[in-house]
């Protein structure tokens, strides 16, 4: 990683994990207690804090760093 956040990466990233696991956007959306319209925002333009970022990463049981660098 190159020290910056690409958020269409890290949007990618977590719309892949998503469908890895065969999980819907309402799935995903339930898991983490989001609107299905939010996992939609997420996984299209990837804005979202460290927070989220982890919640996603217990989700999945994945690192924080993997969302973040693919």
């Amino acid at each position: 990683m190159n020290g910056q956040i690409d958020s269409k990466r890290i949007a990618k990233n977590i719309k892949d994990l998503r469908v890895k696991r065969n999980l819907t956007q309402e799935e995903l959306a339930d898991q983490v207690g989001y609107s299905r319209r939010h996992i939609i925002r997420l996984e299209n333009y990837g804005t979202m804090n460290l927070d989220i970022v982890n919640i996603f990463a217990r989700i999945f049981n994945v690192s924080a760093i993997s969302i973040l660098s693919g």
